[in-house]
């Protein structure tokens, strides 16, 4: 608790006494909500473990939406709280402004300050809602609120390699305490050691000649990240002069046993596990942010948000964003202005961007174009949908925001008319910002309808594969993306398809896929109206050949491997596995990294 002067006290007159006890209880309803969300997420994570181990795979996701619902749960709790505490001083920026200051005083040495400062944010957020909200009463942009990186030498561990590298290989899987045994550990230690040894060998040279020499040392996180169906060993090899090479280790639990099944080696192939299409991983740890620090040494491209973001502290990972664009836009040159994104435009959203950034603004227009008859409230339930759902690394995670200022001279005169004709009711210009009141924040791709384009005939074979994998994927998961034209979906620099339009998408198990009714009457079939009765969830698979109206190449590609999503049922069998409680085998790496070899292709609703 900080400390009060006395002698300043005893000479504050009676309504600034009353206004400090008031800010002082503030301030520790808000910590004590900050101490309880923490608490509730910790508790939820501790048992991924324990659910890997029973291969409760059902209860994972049901631990995956229910971890996403403590954080606006508590910020929820804690606002009705303060309501009472506050009373008629509620909106005094005064008290939140004195509130701040003490608040920031409690958590200064708090381990995960920097998460005590968003959940602050999001609290006085939540009060003031619509309401002017200066920046005096947020931990946001200074210095001061910006965490500096610190050790994490007590969050792993090292193995030597002075007796040899298989041994030290050998050692970084036997220190891992599970309930259950693998099949055949020795086979996957030697699995893992040789592909180590290639990975470092192409990779990283000065690695491989001091594993040869017995030389450095293997480092691991001490926590496993679980995430769906896997767990992952994280680490790397250290070379004494500081030369490194992360990795990565799956280990799957099959129902003979635990099996280790691939490793990724690099900070390029870490990235696609921590990718941003992904779920989040569930980390056993009470210090997030010294993970965060750790794992941006693995991957020093990623940036803080998507680090944050990736071990499920949401909330934080976007006031981590909102400092990446401001420092962007400061860093960026004045000719640097936002434009409308490559593609399409879509009917429900506008979406902008700069030609250098690798995110996309999207915002809800304020009137649909016809043939959509959504309203802004069923598009927002779809993108929260998108945000509890598994992604399976085929659906973009989004960032929501609300009140989101930008530079207003980064906008042209031609963009802020068109803005002002779409999305006028959600924005607002005031002084030198332009201020969004609701918008959406992804990362950029480029749409799959461009790139057929401007690719050769192997890059089209392989993105055309991907492209019906990824619809295949969702419908694994449970998941139908509606509208399934190529403009809504986005290739990453992978070369992996992903879905980002999401006003049409829902559960699969709440679609009817049925076979196109034949007329008798030939006039019928050509007839602008209906010649059947269709229901609002019927889908005709069928008619998906549309999609590709435009390019017979691509439909030939398409078609060699996924003509099965043509009919209905492809669909049905799919409906009939979730129904069951099957869930979907999906790996966030690619098959040539496995340690067994790819199984073969079947026509029919595949689970691997």
């Amino acid at each position: 608790m900080p400390k009060q002067n006395t002698q300043t006290l005893l000479a504050a007159s009676p309504n600034d006494a009353i206004e400090h006890v008031i800010a002082t209880k503030l301030a520790r309803a808000v910590f004590a909500g900050f101490e309880g969300m923490f608490a509730a997420f910790l508790n939820i994570t501790l048992g991924a473990q324990s659910r890997f181990e029973q291969r409760q795979w059902l209860d994972v996701q049901s631990a995956m939406r229910e971890r996403l619902q403590v954080y606006e749960r508590q910020v929820k709790s804690v606002s009705n709280a303060v309501r009472i505490i506050a009373f008629k001083e509620l909106h005094d920026p005064r008290l939140w402004e004195q509130a701040k200051h003490i608040y920031g005083e409690m958590v200064e040495n708090h381990e995960n300050q920097p998460i005590a400062h968003t959940f602050f944010n999001s609290t006085f957020g939540s009060i003031w809602d619509d309401k002017k909200i200066r920046t005096v009463h947020l931990f946001v942009l200074k210095a001061k609120y910006r965490a500096k990186p610190r050790p994490f030498d007590n969050l792993v561990s090292r193995i030597s390699l002075q007796n040899g590298f298989t041994h030290a290989v050998a050692q970084l899987i036997y220190r891992q305490a599970f309930r259950v045994k693998f099949t055949d550990l020795n086979k996957d230690v030697d699995a893992l050691q040789r592909t180590l040894t290639l990975g470092a060998k192409q990779q990283c040279r000065q690695v491989y000649e001091l594993m040869n020499l017995n030389d450095g040392f293997i480092e691991y996180a001490n926590s496993l990240f679980f995430r769906n169906k896997a767990c992952y060993l994280i680490g790397r090899c250290i070379a004494k002069n500081g030369d490194n090479m992360p990795f990565a280790v799956a280990i799957l639990h099959t129902e003979n046993g635990l099996k280790l099944d691939a490793v990724m080696m690099g900070a390029d192939q870490l990235s696609l596990l921590f990718g941003f299409a992904r779920t989040y991983f569930m980390v056993d740890t009470d210090q997030p942010a010294r993970y965060v620090d750790y794992l941006s040494v693995l991957m020093p491209h990623k940036q803080r948000f998507e680090l944050f973001n990736a071990i499920g502290f949401i909330k934080h990972a976007k006031t981590e964003f909102y400092r990446y664009k401001v420092d962007t836009t400061k860093n960026s040159p004045t000719h640097d202005k936002y434009i409308i994104a490559p593609g399409t435009p879509g009917m429900v959203m506008l979406v902008f961007t700069t030609p250098h950034s690798d995110y996309v603004y999207k915002v809800i227009k304020d009137r649909f174009s016809a043939p959509k008859t959504s309203t802004k409230a069923q598009v927002m339930a779809k993108y929260d949908f998108v945000k509890q759902a598994d992604r399976v690394g085929r659906l973009v995670d989004t960032h929501e925001f609300r009140y989101l200022a930008f530079d207003l001279s980064r906008f042209s005169d031609e963009l802020l008319e068109q803005m002002r004709a779409s999305i006028g009711n959600s924005m607002a210009i005031s002084n030198k910002a332009l201020v969004l009141k609701h918008v959406y924040v992804e990362r950029k791709m480029t749409p799959l309808n461009l790139y057929i384009n401007q690719c050769d005939n192997k890059q089209l074979s392989n993105v055309m594969h991907d492209y019906g994998k990824a619809i295949k994927d969702l419908a694994e998961a449970n998941i139908f993306p509606g509208d399934m034209l190529m403009k809504n979906f986005g290739v990453t620099r992978w070369g992996r398809v992903v879905f980002y339009d999401y006003d049409e998408i829902c559960p699969l198990t709440d679609c009817e896929f049925r076979d196109l009714p034949t007329s008798q009457n030939s006039f019928d079939e050509i007839s602008s109206e209906s010649y059947f009765d269709v229901a609002e969830n019927d889908v005709f698979p069928s008619q998906f050949n549309v999609f590709f109206s435009a390019n017979r190449q691509a439909f030939s590609y398409f078609c060699q491997q996924h003509h099965n999503l043509f009919s209905p049922e492809f669909w049905q069998q799919c409906q009939n596995q979730i129904n069951a409680g099957h869930l979907a085998d999906v790996y966030p790496y690619k098959q040539s990294w496995r340690f067994i070899p790819k199984p073969p292709q079947d026509a029919s609703c595949s689970w691997s």
